[in-house]
């Protein structure tokens, strides 16, 4: 068994070049494929809770929309956490989730988690962290289907396809369709999922394909009071009875690669686009009618990476990122719609060098200059019409030192300035002719990463300060009798102070114990809220892991994941109380034999009562309960 804190054998996110191991002053989790093969996990978001300082607020508890959080955000920790998918950004122009669910957890070879911000290698959103998923490549002859049953009337199946069909040519394919009621009334959900890879290498060249198709449709129950919550956390609100979204989504990626000797290039160009008809309401007022969200992203990104042997052995990579992207909303409810129609361009260049200084001392210098384009079209929180353009230009650097005492012992050193445009939904809850600013921020941190016989340990203490912070603030706006309508703005100074601990010990060759450890405190430094807490962050999260491989077919996990109090996403005046902190407990068995492969998952073991999502912005807190104690089972036959 390996641990996801180890760098291996593939490193990708801190330097977006591959290298045999993590060279860089940037701190990095690995999540490898035996640890992703051993928990059991159905979804994505099963596999990311638990790494050291990522929050997860899933909203409904079955891993479709879920807020992934590093270091210290919560309503905007969508846009304030970069998630890739082989370094395609999952994140989307606006303010919803990254789609999580849609990539397999048997289809990721790894998951590479790089604590602290990156806004020099990969730009806007790169705030509290990168997630990077690297999924698996074609192999000779593998196919295997899968069926799953489980708790909420679920049942799925999966099939996972990967062939090398001559010396240059192979494919993966990977396909799944599931059905469940969840835990909620009305929040069924039917999902179809395919994806394709081909690749074809020769010599120095190498080509790529992959395309993905998704149908999803999804009942949306709504939030509920915390008496009705007590009272049934399984019930709908009401006034939510008709809410659905229905979504399509094809993704299409055709990429290059060619080998130069000490250098390499590579050139990919993306595209997605998501079709949703949505039925949304607001609190007790049913909207009257279906609307839709169209999202369009094509992005290309050329880069050319190696080594320039000159005064001294210096790792560089350099490369440019272009980014359009079409935002259609049209949602109705009882008193308005709110319309959106907004488009918008990033251009970046971007370098990173990382010269050896000695035997023993690596540099990491790099700078991103990137030039935003907005034509904003949308109706403002009174309804006015709005229609303008945006542009601005923000250059970030990063200067790190990577210490190297021994091939065990990394200790380092990084600051990196960072920024977030404003979402293209958010500018349409403000008032005009409010434009929000451009966020920017630095971060400062120390690590070590050390291996002593069978524990490795990695530490990080870090700072990240933030100005022109873009969140919902639900005191600001006019008040007709039921309190301020709220509105987005630009925070005055906040700042997150924190650690993150990975600590690994292989205590015997059939047991291994994992503690995950995170420390923040968010604090606004000035303004009305100043001192304050922001909320919906928990100031410590851990999980605690235990492997064991009984036999040579059969292996048990037990982990035991901590989320401590924070005050309810939206209460930044800190007036209601901080919500008690949750221990939820997992378990699982596996057997392997042959070509059979059998899992048991149970969730939320001591079936704890507990919602990941509260939210309070002054009219008391709206709860989206979690699951109860659940179960998965899975059996898979892989065959020739």
């Amino acid at each position: 068994m390996q641990a996801y804190a180890e760098l291996g054998p593939i490193v990708i996110t801190p330097t977006r070049t591959e290298q045999v191991e993590n060279k860089s002053s940037a701190t990095v989790y690995v999540m490898t494929v035996e640890d992703i093969e051993n928990s059991g996990a159905v979804t994505t978001s099963e596999l990311i809770r638990g790494i050291p300082g990522v929050q997860i607020d899933d909203l409904f508890g079955n891993g479709t929309q879920v807020n992934v959080s590093v270091r210290g955000f919560s309503a905007t920790a969508n846009a304030n956490t970069l998630v890739l998918v082989n370094g395609r950004r999952l994140n989307h122009s606006d303010t919803a989730a990254p789609d999580l669910h849609h990539v397999f957890p048997r289809d990721i070879e790894r998951i590479e988690v790089m604590v602290g911000s990156a806004g020099t290698l990969y730009g806007d959103q790169a705030v509290g962290g990168v997630i990077n998923i690297i999924t698996k490549k074609s192999v000779d002859n593998f196919h295997q289907a899968s069926v799953r049953v489980g708790s909420f009337d679920y049942s799925g199946v999966e099939f996972n396809s990967s062939r090398q069909l001559s010396d240059s040519l192979g494919y993966r394919l990977s396909a799944e369709n599931f059905e469940t009621d969840h835990y909620r009334d009305h929040n069924a959900q039917t999902n179809t999922n395919f994806n394709g890879l081909l690749e074809y290498s020769e010599g120095s060249n190498a080509l790529y394909l992959e395309v993905q198709a998704i149908d999803d449709e999804l009942e949306l129950p709504g939030a509920l009071v915390e008496a009705d919550y007590e009272d049934d956390p399984t019930q709908i609100n009401p006034g939510f009875a008709d809410d659905f979204i229905n979504e399509e989504t094809h993704v299409y990626r055709l990429g290059y690669k060619r080998n130069l000797g000490a250098h390499d290039f590579s050139i990919d160009a993306t595209g997605r686009e998501t079709d949703a008809d949505v039925r949304q309401s607001f609190q007790n007022t049913p909207s009257p009618e279906d609307g839709s969200i169209d999202r369009k992203h094509e992005a290309v990104n050329p880069k050319l990476s190696g080594v320039i042997f000159a005064a001294v052995e210096t790792p560089y990579v350099v490369g440019i990122d272009m980014e359009r992207t079409d935002f259609d909303l049209e949602i109705p409810n009882q008193f308005f719609t709110s319309q959106a129609n907004n488009e918008q361009e990033v251009d970046s260049l971007y370098f990173q060098v990382m010269p050896r200084l000695t035997e023993t001392l690596q540099l990491t210098f790099g700078m991103r200059r990137s030039s935003l384009d907005n034509e904003l079209h949308y109706f403002d929180a009174l309804s006015n019409e709005v229609d303008t353009d945006v542009d601005e230009d923000i250059t970030v650097a990063e200067l790190g030192l990577a210490w190297f005492l021994d091939q065990q012992t990394r200790i380092s050193i990084r600051y990196d300035e960072n920024f977030r445009f404003a979402k293209i939904d958010e500018f349409s809850q403000t008032l005009a002719p409010t434009i929000l600013d451009t966020q920017t921020g630095e971060s400062l941190e120390v690590g070590i990463d050390l291996t002593r016989g069978n524990q490795r340990v990695i530490l990080s203490v870090y700072q990240l300060e933030l100005e022109d912070e873009i969140e919902f603030d639900p005191t600001q706006g006019p008040d007709f009798g039921f309190g301020p309508i709220g509105l987005n703005t630009n925070l005055d100074k906040t700042r997150r102070r924190g650690m993150t601990l990975s600590w690994v010990s292989q205590i015997s060759n059939e047991l291994r114990l994992k503690t995950e450890l995170g420390l923040v405190e968010a604090k606004f430094e000035s303004g009305v809220f100043d001192g304050n807490d922001i909320s919906g962050v928990a100031n410590e999260i851990a999980s605690v892991r235990s492997d064991f491989q009984a036999t040579n077919f059969i292996a048990v996990y037990l982990a035991v994941n901590y989320t401590g109090p924070m005050y309810a996403q939206g209460d930044n005046a800190n007036q209601s109380g901080k919500i008690d902190s949750v221990t939820v407990i997992n378990a699982g068995v596996g057997y392997q034999y042959k070509a059979w492969d059998l899992g048991f998952r149970v969730n939320n073991l001591a079936d704890e009562e507990y919602a990941d999502f509260i939210t309070d912005f002054g009219f008391g807190s709206a709860y989206q309960p979690s699951p109860e104690r659940n179960f998965m089972l899975t059996a898979g036959y892989s065959f020739e």
